[in-house]
């Protein structure tokens, strides 16, 4: 159901993390790294806070929520031609071009546009905020008008905010199910681990998973997806979590003949 490809989708882990970690309906939804949606939108939550540190992400989502029919014609305008090389760059330039603050309708179009062209359901930005991700060889954008639809009507009056994992758990606690889908810990050592620009640390994962443990002891239910290392055992399971296992094929890379079946673990505080 997600209107873009995203690193790390997790719409074929659904069986899966819904079995391991239902939705308890009577409370908020609460996800740090919304990445594409296929969490929240197969949880169905009706009261819920989705955030992402990625303010193109953000943006993207707040404008289908709000100006869904001027989304789609601005990408209809941007569909009717067969693409070639040349005006993938120029789109990408255009969207460089652009500041997210003035022209958000026009930068969500473009950002939509280019994760459906570019290469492999990538984002990337260089050192100065450029988006940097190359042609994906693909000759036509097409436009899910369903998929949009269905975002919108299940967007409508959720919490769409741009913020780290820090500010968005800082305010969880009791009646709150949280779910994080972080960049995961490397398994090798060309592991994609940075989804806005910024390298995610085995830092970052532990201040994430103690921050987790602050909001469990106010009362929050949480969850994490992560990679199967000796690094993400240790940590989850040192502070309580039961560990869940899975096999999952990666099917966005920067790498497609380097995809492979790998165990990823949730890690549940319930």
């Amino acid at each position: 159901m997600p209107i873009i490809k995203w690193a790390g989708g997790k719409t074929k882990l659904m069986p899966f993390i819904s079995h391991h970690y239902p939705h308890d309906h009577s409370c908020r939804w609460v996800e740090p790294f919304i990445g594409g949606g296929a969490v929240f939108l197969n949880m169905f939550a009706q009261n819920a806070l989705l955030a992402d540190s990625n303010p193109d992400l953000i943006n993207l989502y707040r404008t289908i929520q709000r100006q869904k029919t001027n989304f789609i014609n601005q990408v209809q305008n941007f569909a009717d031609k067969t693409f070639v090389e040349k005006d993938y760059y120029e789109m990408r330039d255009r969207f460089n071009k652009t500041c997210i603050s003035g022209q958000s309708l026009q930068r969500a179009a473009l950002f939509y546009s280019l994760n459906r062209l570019g290469y492999n359901g990538m984002c990337r930005y260089n050192s100065e905020r450029i988006y940097s991700v190359p042609w994906g060889k693909h000759t036509e954008l097409k436009l899910d008008l369903n998929k949009i639809d269905y975002l919108s009507f299940r967007l409508s009056g959720i919490e769409l905010i741009t913020a780290g994992f820090e500010e968005t758990l800082a305010a969880t606690g009791e009646g709150d199910q949280i779910y994080c889908d972080p960049p995961y810990d490397k398994t090798s050592k060309t592991s994609f681990v940075s989804y806005d620009g910024k390298p995610f640390s085995q830092s970052d994962h532990v201040l994430l998973a103690n921050m987790l443990v602050d909001a469990h002891r106010k009362g929050a239910a949480v969850a994490i997806s992560n990679s199967l290392t000796s690094f993400t055992l240790g940590l989850y399971e040192e502070r309580g979590f039961v560990i869940h296992r899975l096999s999952a094929y990666r099917s966005v890379g920067s790498k497609p003949n380097t995809r492979k079946t790998e165990t990823e673990i949730l890690a549940v505080l319930k």
